[in-house]
C-alpha cells in the first residue's frame, strides 16, 4: 500500500508521534480535546544509532540491538492506539543506512504503526513547526537551530510562515565520532572539527545573514543539555552566549579527555556532548549570534501538529504538489481532466482491485498535477526528467518513501512499463499506476475532447475496457494508443481487453 497516513474522525482522543533520531528516539503522547493538544507523556531513550553506523552504510550489531529493544519497549505504549493516530519517523541515520528497509519493517513490526523516513529539509520544517506552536513569537522573524546526532537543522521563519530550512551533515554523534572517536581531544582536533563545521555552514550562511532575525532559539537535547551546563558552571547568563561555549571547549581542551564529567550535564550524555558543542560553537561564530534561547519542543512537537493538521484536513501536502506544478508550469486544465479520469476509473475498480479507495485517490490527484512537470526541462523523454524532479526535489509535508511511490508514477505513466525501476511487488501502487496510464491515453491531446461512456473491470491480472464502437472509430489515434497499450502492459503479465459496444 502507500503510507500515506489515513486520516481518522477528529473524535480521535489521544495522538502520538515518534522521532528516531540518530542519537536518541524520542516520543510524545498527547490528548486531542477540543481541538487542543494537551501533552500527556514525553520519554525519552538514547539510543545512539548514528554511532552504530558504518563506514559501509550499514549499521552494526549493538546499534541495531539497542534500537529494537528500545522499539519493543515503546511498542507495548503505541499498540493500544488506533490506526492513524501514530506518526514515526526516522532523520539522518535512517536516511544513510543501505538497509534501510529492513530495518524499518523491523520497527513497524514492533511498533504496530508505519515507519517513514524524512528529508533534512523536511526535519527543519518540522522543527520549525514544533517550536512555533509551543515558544510565543516576538515581532520579526526567528532563527531555529536543531543539533541532532547525525545532522543540524536551520529554519528562519516568521510567525507560522517558513523562509528558509537547511539541513546539513554535521551533529554531535557525528562530529564525535569523526575527530574525537579515540576520546582524546587537543587544540589542533578541535580546530580541524571547526573548520569542518565551518564547511558545512558556508553555503547556507549568506542566505541567513541576508534574512536577519530578531530571536534565536535552539532546540533538542544537545542545546538544552548546553544551557544547562553554562548555567550551572556560570559560564554565562541563562540564555547560551559565545563566551559559555568558549568555556565549555576550554574545559576539554585542558582535560585532554571526550568523556569529560561536566557540571550539569548527564552521564549518558557525556560520550557525544563535546560534538555538540564544536557544531554550536561554529555556528554561533558563522552566523554572528550573540544570544540563543534554549526552545522546550522540537522534531517530536512538530510531527505532533502536523498529524493534528491531517486530522483536521489541513495537510500542507496538497499545496507542495501544486506549488511545484505552478513551478514547472503545469497544464493545469490537462491534469484537471486527467484526475477527473482517474477517479472514474478507480471508482469503478477499487472494490475488486481490493485498494483503499481515499488512499490511491489522493495518491492519483498528486500525479496527475505532476506527471507532465518533466515537460519543462525537455520533452523528449519528459517522464523520466519529471520523476527525476519528483523524488529528488524539496516536496513540504512528504517522506522520502511518498515522493518515491509519486516519482515512480510519473515514470512509468507512458510507453514501456519501466519494470526495473518501478517496485512492481507494490501492487496497489502498480494498479494505480495502471489507472492512470489509461487517463493519460484517454486525455492525450491538450484540446478538450469529449470522452465517451468508460466502463472499466479489473479483476487480478486481468482487465477490460468496455467503449462504444463508434467513438472509438471516430479517435484512431487513441484507438492506437490503447491497443500500443495492450502490447506495454502484457509484458508485465496484466492483460487489457477493449471490448466494442
Amino acid at each position: 500500500m502507500f503510507n500515506l497516513s489515513r486520516l481518522l474522525s477528529p473524535k480521535t482522543e489521544q495522538l502520538a508521534a515518534l522521532d528516531l533520531g540518530s542519537n536518541s528516539f524520542h516520543l510524545i503522547i498527547a490528548d486531542w480535546q477540543d481541538g487542543e493538544l494537551k501533552i500527556r507523556d514525553k520519554v525519552k531513550e538514547m539510543v545512539r544509532l548514528g554511532w552504530g553506523l558504518q563506514d559501509d552504510g550499514s549499521l552494526d550489531a549493538a546499534a541495531w540491538n539497542r534500537a529494537q529493544a528500545c522499539l519493543d519497549r515503546f511498542g507495548e505504549r503505541l499498540r493500544e492506539f488506533k490506526p492513524g493516530s501514530v506518526r514515526v519517523v526516522g532523520t539522518k541515520t535512517l536516511r544513510s543506512i543501505i538497509d534501510s528497509e529492513v530495518f524499518l519493517q523491523a520497527a513497524q513490526q514492533r511498533l504496530g504503526h508505519p515507519v517513514e523516513v524524512i528529508s533534512g529539509e523536511e526535519e527543519a520544517r518540522l522543527i520549525y513547526l514544533g517550536v512555533a506552536h509551543y515558544q510565543a513569537p516576538t515581532n520579526g522573524p526567528r532563527l531555529v537551530v536543531d543539533i541532532g546526532g547525525g545532522s543540524t537543522e536551520l529554519a528562519l521563519g516568521e510567525g507560522m510562515e517558513l523562509k528558509l530550512k537547511e539541513s546539513l551533515d554535521m551533529g554531535c554523534v557525528a562530529i564525535t565520532k569523526l575527530f574525537f572517536k579515540n576520546g582524546r581531544v587537543s587544540k589542533n582536533r578541535l580546530e580541524k572539527a571547526n573548520v569542518y563545521c565551518s564547511q558545512q555552514l558556508f553555503p547556507a550562511v549568506e542566505d541567513y545573514l541576508d534574512h536577519g532575525w530578531q530571536e534565536c532559539l535552539g532546540a533538542s537535547g544537545t542545546i538544552k543539555a548546553v544551557a544547562k551546563v553554562c548555567a550551572e558552571n556560570q559560564f554565562c547568563d541563562a540564555d547560551i552566549q559565545l563566551a559559555g561555549l568558549e568555556a565549555i571547549l576550554n574545559c576539554y581542551l585542558e582535560a585532554g579527555e571526550c568523556n569529560l564529567p561536566l557540571k550539569g550535564l548527564s552521564e549518558e550524555r557525556q560520550p557525544v556532548f563535546l560534538g555538540g558543542v564544536v557544531v554550536l560553537h561554529a555556528i554561533f561564530q558563522a552566523l554572528n549570534i550573540d544570544t540563543m534561547h534554549a526552545a522546550e519542543s522540537a522534531l517530536r512537537e512538530g510531527l505532533l501538529y502536523e498529524l493534528k493538521g491531517r486530522l483536521e484536513h489541513t495537510d500542507i501536502r496538497p499545496s507542495s504538489v501544486q506549488r511545484l506544478a505552478e513551478r514547472y508550469h503545469v497544464d493545469s486544465q490537462l491534469s484537471e481532466r486527467v484526475d477527473n479520469t482517474c477517479q472514474l476509473l478507480l471508482k469503478q475498480v477499487a472494490e475488486t482491485w481490493d485498494l483503499d479507495e481515499l488512499e490511491t485517490s489522493k495518491l492519483l490527484t498528486w500525479a496527475s498535477l505532476l506527471f507532465l512537470v518533466g515537460l519543462d526541462v525537455a520533452h523528449n523523454d519528459y517522464h523520466k526528467h519529471g520523476a527525476y524532479i519528483v523524488e529528488n526535489v524539496d516536496l513540504a509535508g512528504f517522506s522520502r518513501i511518498e515522493q518515491q511511490h509519486l516519482a515512480a508514477l510519473v515514470l512509468a505513466h507512458r510507453k514501456r512499463f519501466p519494470s526495473k525501476q518501478f517496485p512492481l511487488d507494490n501492487s496497489a501502487l502498480l494498479k494505480a499506476c495502471l489507472v492512470l496510464r489509461l487517463a493519460v491515453i484517454f486525455n492525450r491531446g491538450k484540446r478538450r475532447q469529449a470522452l465517451p461512456e468508460i466502463q472499466f473491470r479489473a479483476a487480478e491480472q486481468q482487465m477490460s475496457l468496455l467503449l462504444e464502437q463508434q467513438w472509438l472509430q471516430n479517435n484512431p489515434l487513441t484507438r492506437a494508443d490503447l491497443e500500443n497499450e495492450q502490447q506495454y502492459l502484457s509484458q508485465i503479465d496484466y492483460n487489457l481487453d477493449i471490448i466494442e459496444l
